[in-house]
């Protein structure tokens, strides 16, 4: 069973407190800087890829920056909808739980609003067209048809990787752009109260569940991990072809191979291993299911 030392009500309020808008972040009209490192080169490692000049390990790094706020707004729009869902069960009930939710679906919609608005910028400015993943609708039906509790458990997931992230490596990093840098601390700020959210409306939805219950919901948990990495394999597939592209530089088969490895690899571990090895997010399973906890501890090898 959760313990939490917070409530609906304390999570608005702080949401209040730290709200910001789009213009507060990215100005319509703002121009990027492609001199600057965008992701710190620790989230896009590739030392390996030794055929790649210092002006090309810079381009990479861009294409992924690009890629990695395009897969967030890709799964917001899930997001949404789900928390909208959960607003509508508690339509005259708790309020502050309303108040909460619907903040939660509106910064979301923010978050994808921002996010969109920073790949149309990369677009205009980048000089190429750059290929990632679309058709985002489609998977949030695929993920809202798996269990409540498996939906919010990869929400949770996904929102402390987004603060893990910006945490241990953007924060007061000087070597990489500074918009994109307050962009990712503008996302995090939020997100540290939708995690929040997330453990309270899994305290709710494992009431009275049985430990069959929560075992498929788990089981479906992992299964969503496992589609989410072909979606990332996918994306390392587009990145080679945007590279190609925008170098003006055809890779061999093996140079190919390589880096969509890398890509890959590297999009695993950001997405899918630092979920996995979460503190918070294993505690949190580890209170509905000791068992649970193992299993999921268990799988950041797969996802290394």
């Amino acid at each position: 069973m959760l313990n939490l030392n917070f409530d609906y009500k304390t999570v608005v309020k702080t949401s209040e407190r730290v709200e910001w808008t789009l213009d507060d972040v990215l100005p319509e009209g703002t121009r990027l800087d492609f001199s600057r490192l965008f992701l710190p080169p620790v989230l896009v490692p590739g030392a390996e890829l030794t055929f790649l000049s210092d002006a090309e390990q810079r381009l990479r790094n861009h294409i992924t920056s690009n890629a990695y706020l395009n897969l967030f707004a890709f799964v917001e729009e899930y997001i949404i909808a789900m928390a909208l869902q959960h607003a509508h069960a508690e339509m005259f009930g708790d309020h502050d739980a309303i108040r909460a939710l619907c903040r939660f679906a509106d910064e979301e919609t923010k978050h994808q609003a921002l996010f969109k608005r920073y790949c149309a910028a990369f677009d205009r400015d980048f000089g190429h067209p750059c290929d990632v993943l679309s058709s985002p609708a489609e998977v949030a039906g695929v993920i809202l048809g798996k269990a409540p509790i498996a939906v919010m458990l990869v929400t949770l997931h996904l929102e402390l990787i987004t603060q893990l992230h910006y945490t241990d490596s953007v924060k007061d990093n000087a070597a990489i752009d500074p918009l994109f840098a307050k962009l990712l601390k503008c996302h995090w700020i939020e997100e540290s109260q939708h995690a929040r959210i997330d453990q309270l409306e899994l305290q709710k939805l494992t009431r009275g569940v049985d430990r069959a219950q929560l075992q498929l919901a788990v089981d479906d948990y992992v299964e969503l991990l496992g589609a989410f990495d072909g979606l990332l394999k996918s994306q390392a597939e587009m990145d080679c072809a945007t590279f190609e592209r925008a170098s003006q530089r055809g890779l061999s088969d093996e140079q190919r191979k390589a880096l969509a490895g890398v890509q890959h690899r590297n999009y695993r571990r950001l997405f899918l291993h630092a979920g996995l090895v979460h503190k918070m997010f294993l505690e949190t399973l580890g209170s509905l299911d000791p068992d649970a906890r193992a299993r999921v501890a268990g799988l950041a090898g797969t996802y290394a």
